[in-house]
Parts: structure tokens; sequence; C-alpha cells
């Protein structure tokens, strides 16, 4: 056989084996990818699931303060005004001075009523005496019964205009009608005072009442009786007891007036100060969470995400009943649940995930 015919069969021969050996290796890599296709269709290949944090909490009970704005006013503010005519002659009470019940705050000239009560009781005098004559002269048959009448009607009118005489002098004294404090006046001695004229303002400040607006939501549990906690702009505190609630809601604001009233004997508390109102709620079981792992779903609702015994993921909506520097406390959740702490804003409700419980002493 010539070499160039031997060179040829070799050439033909590895280009046959080069071909076949191609052809081969597709169909390998054609089976391997349909075996895997397979997996996947089937489920055989798993896929890698979310790991999350999770907490498993328990509700406890609490007692928590409802806490308003308020503010402090008296518990009574009266106008006093004159009865009489007269000019002013004594002052014995000052601006905020406090008052006894029967101090006299002011005092109007006596001189002219003085006159007019010693001539009233000189006229009482005279009529009694007409009166008793008369009445001995009609036993006597000296006397008809007019005359009689006549003389009693006169003798009682004389004992109305004593009895107006003494009020009148009585009234030029104008004194406190309880124990209160001098809040302003207006006038001065030597002013001419005439009937109806404002002369003194006076403000009760034994008990002080403060008053705030609480909100709807907050309105269940707080009644008449309930004790009060007010804390004062410098840190003080008193304690109080719920005196008023409004039956009725503030028709602009939906919020409901409420008072409490203040033993205040010295009268250190004044009207007008801004108060905090702590108002102890009744116990309620509730779960304690860091704030930062609250979520929103679609429609806007606030909650947390919790995760099932087959590590399902569930929203869940709360209710925050207290927000304090911390922490939140919340209702809604049941007495025990796994809350997911760490990883939340990455999963949705019925997601599986993998969940590493924390073991950790805090809130996360």
């Amino acid at each position: 056989m010539k070499k160039s015919t031997l060179i040829a069969i070799v050439i033909a021969v590895v280009a046959v084996a080069w071909i076949a050996s191609g052809m081969l290796g597709e169909k390998e890599h054609a089976t391997t990818q349909s075996v895997n296709e397979r997996k996947v269709e089937n489920g055989g290949a798993e896929e890698k699931l979310t790991s999350v944090r999770v907490k498993t909490i328990q509700a406890e009970p609490f007692v928590n303060d409802v806490v308003l704005t308020g503010i402090t006013e008296a518990s009574r503010t009266v106008t006093l005004r004159s009865e009489i005519e007269g000019m002013v002659t004594e002052m014995p009470a000052e601006k905020g001075e406090a008052v006894a019940e029967g101090d006299a705050l002011m005092v109007l000239d006596v001189r002219e009523r003085a006159e007019r009560l010693k001539e009233a009781k000189e006229r009482v005098k005279q009529r009694d005496i007409e009166y008793n004559a008369a009445a001995n002269l009609a036993q006597k048959g000296f006397n008809s019964k007019v005359r009689v009448a006549q003389s009693k009607a006169d003798l009682e009118e004389a004992r109305a205009l004593l009895k107006q005489a003494e009020l009148d002098l009585d009234n030029t004294s104008i004194k406190a009608p309880f124990d209160s404090v001098v809040f302003d006046t207006d006038v001065e001695i030597g002013d001419f005072l005439r009937v109806g004229d404002e002369v003194v303002r006076l403000v009760d400040l034994d008990p002080i009442t403060v008053s705030g607006f609480v909100t709807e939501h907050s309105m269940k549990g707080i009644k008449k009786g309930n004790t009060a906690r007010i804390v004062f702009t410098d840190g003080s505190e008193a304690q109080g007891a719920v005196s008023y609630v409004a039956p009725a809601a503030n028709p602009e604001t939906r919020t409901f007036a409420i008072e409490v009233t203040i033993d205040n004997p010295e009268n250190t508390i004044v009207e007008g100060m801004t108060v905090e109102i702590f108002l102890p709620m009744p116990e309620q079981q509730l779960h304690k969470i860091s704030p930062s792992i609250l979520s929103l779903n679609d429609e806007g609702q606030i909650g947390v995400k919790t995760v099932d015994d087959q590590n399902v993921v569930s929203f869940v909506p709360v209710k925050i009943v207290a927000d304090k520097a911390d922490y939140m406390l919340i209702d809604g959740l049941p007495e025990t649940a796994r809350v997911i702490t760490v990883g939340q804003d990455f999963v949705v409700g019925g997601q599986t995930v993998e969940p590493t419980e924390s073991d950790a002493g805090g809130l996360l």
C-alpha cells in the first residue's frame, strides 16, 4: 500500500473518532441537563429559606397610666357687687390675701344708715304704743276694730322698715361668703359705689380643680372617685380624685372633659398652672416589645410578624397601649407568641422561614 493512501486512511479514522466523541459529549450533556430539569420540576432542588431571628414572648399584667395635660382652676370664682350706695371708707383685705368666711373685705360709710336705724327703732316703739292703746280702748268699747287694725298695720310696717335699716347697715360691710383669696378689685378708698357695682373678685383654691381632656379610647376605666397623680412642672406631685367625667364628648375635638380635685389647705397650688395628670387604668395582659419590630401591612395596619410551629410567617395587627421611652406595650397577640425581631422586613405572611431563637435577655 502506498504511503499516501495510508496517511489518508489514518486521517479519516481520526476525523471519525473526533466527530463521534463530540456527539457523545452532547448526548451526555443533554442527559445531565434533562436530569437537572426533572429535579427542579420534581422539587428535588430545594430553595434556600430566609433566616430570621425570633423571640418567644409572654403576656404580662400591666397597670398602665393614661397621661393628660391639664391646668389648675379655682374650685369657685365669684364677683361680689355692692347691694347699697355709699362711699368706700375702709379696705381691710388686699389683693392676694387669704380671707375667711365672714371677714370684711370693704366697708362703706355707715353714718347715714346708723341714723336711719336709730329712727326706725324709735318709730317701732311709737307704733307699738299706739297699737297697745288702741287695743285697750277697743276692749273698753271706746275704739273700733278698724282703728285697731290700722294701728296693727302701722306697727308691722315700722318693724319692716327697721329690718331693712338693719340690713342696710349690715351691708355697709362687704364680707367674704366663704374661705377664699382676694383675686382682684378695681375699687379704692373714697370711691362712691352704686347698687350693682362690682367691688371684688374672690377665688376658692381649697380644694383646687385640675381639668383636662381624655380621648374616647382612654375613657374606658376612668370613673368618678378614681385616684389620680398630678405632676407639676417643677417635679413636685400631689394626689387627687376624679370628681367629674363628662357624659358627652366635645363635638369638635371628640374628647371628654374630666376634673380632678386636690386638697390645697395652704393655697400653695394656684390657678393657671400646667400639670400632667396620670390616671391608672385597670390591669391588662399586655406584651412588652421593642418599637423596632413593628410593621405595616398593605392596608396600613400596625402589627408584628410572628412564626408558628411550622415556621410559617403571619402578620398580626396589634394596638399600642403605651409608648414608653425604650419599649412599647401592645395588645392583640396571643398569650404566648414567637415574634420576629430581626428580618421581619424581608418576609411576608405565608412564607416559610428558617428561624433562630433568641436567648438574649433584652427585647430582641
